[in-house]
C-alpha cells in the first residue's frame, strides 16, 4: 500500500481497484474502509466515484451523494457534461420567483426514478423546466411540478439555475427514511390504455410484463440481460398470458416457438415511445424484468414489478434487501452467484406459481413502505450543504471556472468554493482587465487551481501559465482539475519556490520521492535560478510568504519587469512588501478584497464570513504606462 505514495501514480491506484474488487466479491464493508484509509491522502477522481457507489449501495446515502458529483470529473464523462449549460447549479438558494431547468443525465430509467423531486423543487417557488430526450417527452408531460418540457432539440429558455437529475438527492439531503416514495407519480395516459387494452383480450386471466434483456449498450448488459430462452421455466407456470414489453433487437426470436406453447402477446416491437409502454403497464397484473427502465416506470406506476437482479447489484437496489424505499410496490430477486441466474428464475418461478394460486389480481409486495415526505427546506446553511462530507475528503463543487475538486476543510478558500462557487473573484477580475492574452504568467500557491483554470483559459493557447503548489494533496487536485478542465497551456513545477534554494527532506518525502534525497537535488528553487526568458506577471498568494519569494528574484524583477499581485496576512507584511517592490522601481496599489462578494456565481446573499477582507499589492513597473483605471484602489 505504501506503494501508492508514488506521486506519477496517475491513472487507477491499487487501490481502487482493490476496493472495487472487495465490492463485487460482496465484501462492501471492508472496501468501505480501504477508501476511507487511502482516499484521504490520494484523492483520485475514480477513487471517490466507486466510494460513492459503494456508499449508496451500503445505504450510506448523504456520504454517498456527495461524492457522486465526482462522476463530472471523469474522464470518459467530461464529454458528456452539459457544458452547453451556464449559469449557476442549484444547491439550494431561492426558488422563489425563479425559473430552474431539470437537466436529464444518464439512462432513461434514471430519469424516472429522479424525476420524482420536481413537485418537491415546484413547492419552493420555482418554475421548473425539464429537459429530455425526445422518447421521454410525451410520458414526462404529466409529471406534476413540471411546468414544460423540452427534448435536446429545442432552444433553451432563460432560466436563473439548473441542476442535474441525479444531484437532487444530494441537494434534498436524502437519506434512507427520506426518500420521497410518493406513488405513483407517473400515470398512464387514458387514451393510449384503451387502445393498448384491446390488444391483451378481455378475460379474467392474470397479465405479467416480461423483459428480460436492457439495451446493449450499456456498459453492464452482459451482467444484468438475459437471453429469452432463459425464462423458459417460467412460461410453464400455467393460468398467466404472459405479455412480451421486450423492445429492441432482443425482441426477436420468442414469438415463433411460444405462441403454440404459451398464452402469450406480443407488444414490444408495437411500443412507440415511453407513454406506449406505461398505457400496456397500466394494463397489466405484474411486470418481471431485469434492471432496465421498465422496472422504474412499472415502480413509479405503483404496479406490482419483480426485479431480477445481477451480483452485485446496482447501487440504487442497496445491498441483501428484497424491498425497495425507491419503490414500495417492488420485489428484488437477486443472484446467489455471480453470471448464475439460475436460481434467481427458480425462485420467480416459485414465486408466480404461489402468486397465481393465492390470486394474482389481489398480489402485494412483499414490504411495503410508508411514504416519507421531504422536507421542503433543501441546503439552507453551509453546514447543510457539507451534509454527509467526510472530515479530511475532498469533495466537488460548481464554480464559476467550472465543476473543480477541492478540499471543504481548507480554511476560507473552502468554505468561499462550497458556497459561493468562487474564491476572491474580483481579484480575477482585475486580472482580466490587466493581463493580455499570450501572456506569461507564474501562479504561486495554486491550490486547488480555482483561479488556475480562470487564468489558463484567459492566457488562451499562445500564452503560458506556470504552477507551483507544494502541499501534495494540493498538488494532486490542482493537476486533476487542470485535466478535467483542458487546461494545457500549463506546466505545474515539482518543485517548490523560495529565496534560497535548499535540499527540503520533508517536501523531498512527499512529493519526489526517496531517490531526490539520495541525489542531493534541491527540491527548492529561486526564481532567479529558473533562468526564465519571459515572465508578465507573478502571482503570489497568502499561503506563500511574498517576501520570500521577492528575496531570491532580484534578477528576474529587473531583467523582466514581471506585474506583481501578491496576497498578504495583515497591514504590516503589506508595507514591507511594499518597500521591498519600490526599491526595485515598482508602482504598488493596496488591494482589499472582501470575502463576500454580492454577485457571486452561486447568487448567495449571505455572508458567511462576517465582513471578512483578503489584503492584496498589486506591483506595476514604473516605466509601465497604466492603461486601466485603478481608482478604486489606494496607491501607496
Amino acid at each position: 500500500a505504501d506503494t501508492f505514495a508514488n506521486d506519477d501514480a496517475k491513472d487507477d491506484p491499487i487501490f481502487t481497484s482493490f476496493a472495487i474488487a472487495l465490492t463485487e466479491a460482496g465484501r462492501n464493508e471492508e472496501a468501505l474502509a480501504v477508501y476511507e484509509r487511502y482516499l484521504p491522502r490520494f484523492p483520485i477522481i475514480d477513487g471517490h466515484y466507486a466510494y460513492a457507489l459503494a456508499l449508496l449501495a451500503a445505504g450510506r446515502l448523504l456520504e454517498g451523494w456527495q461524492n457522486y458529483e465526482f462522476r463530472w470529473l471523469r474522464r470518459h464523462a467530461a464529454a458528456s457534461a452539459p457544458n452547453v449549460l451556464a449559469g449557476p447549479v442549484w444547491s439550494g438558494q431561492s426558488l422563489r420567483g425563479k425559473t430552474i431547468l431539470l437537466h436529464v443525465e444518464q439512462g432513461f430509467g434514471d430519469v424516472i426514478q429522479f424525476v420524482r423531486y420536481a413537485p418537491k423543487v415546484k413547492a419552493l417557488g420555482a418554475t421548473v423546466l425539464l429537459r429530455v430526450a425526445r422518447p421521454m417527452k410525451t410520458l414526462m408531460q404529466g409529471i406534476e411540478g413540471v411546468d414544460r418540457v423540452l427534448d435536446r432539440d429545442q432552444v433553451i429558455p432563460e432560466y436563473h439555475f439548473y441542476i442535474n437529475l441525479l444531484s437532487l438527492p444530494r441537494v434534498f439531503a436524502t437519506a434512507l427514511d427520506t426518500i420521497p416514495a410518493d406513488i405513483p407519480y407517473i400515470r398512464a395516459d387514458s387514451g393510449r390504455a384503451r387502445r393498448w387494452a384491446a390488444q391483451l383480450r378481455a378475460d379474467t386471466t392474470p397479465r405479467v410484463g416480461l423483459v428480460w434483456a436492457g439495451n446493449a449498450v450499456h456498459p453492464n448488459d452482459r451482467f444484468r440481460s438475459l437471453t429469452w430462452s432463459m425464462l423458459q421455466p417460467i412460461w410453464k407456470v400455467e393460468g398467466v398470458r404472459f405479455v412480451s414489453l421486450q423492445t429492441g433487437p432482443s425482441a426477436a426470436g420468442p414469438i415463433a416457438t411460444l405462441q403454440v406453447e404459451v398464452d402469450w402477446v406480443e407488444i414490444g416491437p408495437e411500443l412507440e415511445d415511453f407513454s406506449d409502454t406505461a398505457a400496456v403497464i397500466s394494463q397489466l397484473d405484474l411486470v418481471i424484468c431485469v434492471d432496465t427502465a421498465v422496472a422504474h416506470l412499472a415502480g413509479a406506476m405503483g404496479k406490482p414489478v419483480w426485479v431480477m437482479l445481477p451480483q452485485p447489484a446496482d447501487f440504487r437496489w442497496l445491498e441483501g434487501r428484497e424491498d425497495s424505499p425507491w419503490y414500495p410496490t417492488m420485489r428484488l430477486f437477486r443472484q446467489s452467484r455471480r453470471d448464475d441466474w439460475t436460481d434467481v428464475i427458480e425462485r420467480v418461478k416459485s414465486a408466480l406459481e404461489k402468486q397465481v394460486w393465492e390470486g394474482l389480481h389481489a398480489a402485494e409486495p412483499t414490504q411495503t413502505a410508508k411514504p416519507v415526505p421531504v422536507a421542503p427546506q433543501p441546503l439552507g446553511t453551509l453546514a447543510a450543504l457539507k451534509a454527509g462530507q467526510r472530515p479530511g475528503l475532498s469533495a466537488v463543487a460548481e464554480t464559476r471556472a467550472g465543476t473543480l475538486q477541492y478540499l471543504p476543510d481548507e480554511p476560507i478558500v473552502g468554505d468561499a468554493i462550497g458556497w459561493y462557487g468562487e474564491y476572491l473573484q474580483p481579484q480575477l477580475d482585475l486580472l482580466a482587465r490587466i493581463v493580455r492574452p499570450g501572456a506569461t504568467l507564474m501562479e504561486v500557491d495554486a491550490g486547488i487551481g480555482a483561479h488556475a483554470v480562470f487564468l489558463g483559459a484567459m492566457l488562451g493557447e499562445a500564452g503560458h501559465l506556470f504552477l507551483y503548489e507544494s502541499r501534495p494533496i494540493l498538488q494532486r487536485i490542482l493537476r486533476q482539475n487542470l485535466a478535467a478542465k483542458g487546461v494545457k497551456n500549463v506546466t505545474v513545477m515539482r518543485l517548490t519556490l523560495g529565496g534560497t534554494g535548499k535540499l527540503d527532506k520533508t517536501a523531498i518525502g512527499e512529493v519526489a520521492g526517496a531517490s531526490r534525497l539520495t541525489a542531493g537535488i534541491p527540491i527548492t528553487k529561486t526564481l532567479d535560478e529558473l533562468q526564465l526568458r519571459r515572465l508578465d506577471w507573478l502571482k503570489v498568494n497568502m499561503n506563500v510568504a511574498a517576501l520570500d519569494v521577492l528575496s531570491g528574484a532580484s534578477e528576474t524583477l529587473w531583467h523582466l519587469r514581471p506585474r506583481l499581485l501578491m496576497g498578504v496576512p495583515d497591514e504590516a507584511t503589506l508595507l514591507e512588501l511594499t518597500q521591498r517592490a519600490q526599491e526595485f522601481s515598482y508602482r504598488c496599489w493596496r488591494i482589499e478584497t472582501a470575502l463576500f462578494n454580492p454577485h457571486n456565481f452561486n447568487q448567495r446573499d449571505k455572508d458567511i464570513f462576517g465582513g471578512g477582507t483578503a489584503l492584496a499589492l498589486l506591483s506595476i513597473p514604473e516605466e509601465i504606462e497604466v492603461d486601466i483605471a485603478l481608482d478604486e484602489f489606494v496607491e501607496l
